[in-house]
């Protein structure tokens, strides 16, 4: 499963809309995540930054986040969201297994 990072920035409206209705963002989102095939890993706030919320994830296929992260858009509430790909430790290793397999297999242009 890959692991993703996601920051979300709200619109002025949706923040008011969020404050006034005491509305649990974090279950709504959850409830998305899992219709499209996602695994909500950790849900978080942040103060001090361009974005107000940090969503870690779980999927198994990018075509299932990036239904997510368009659902999620759609709906006028979103003003902004970045997107970063995360990996563990475990897959640090794993990648270096296929460097060393793969060393000395490709060879650059030349220099002109």
């Amino acid at each position: 499963m890959a692991l993703y990072m996601t920051k979300i920035k709200y619109t002025a409206d949706a923040i008011k809309d969020i404050a006034e209705s005491g509305s649990n963002r974090e279950e709504v989102v959850r409830a998305l995540i899992e219709k499209c095939g996602g695994t909500l890993v950790n849900f978080y706030g942040m103060i001090g930054q361009d974005h107000h919320i940090i969503l870690i994830t779980e999927f198994d296929q990018l075509s299932d986040y990036m239904g997510m992260v368009m659902s999620g858009a759609v709906g006028g509430a979103v003003a902004d969201w970045k997107t970063i790909q995360l990996y563990t430790s475990g897959d640090m290793m794993s990648a270096t297994e296929t460097y060393r397999a793969s060393k000395g297999s490709y060879s650059p242009p030349p220099n002109n």
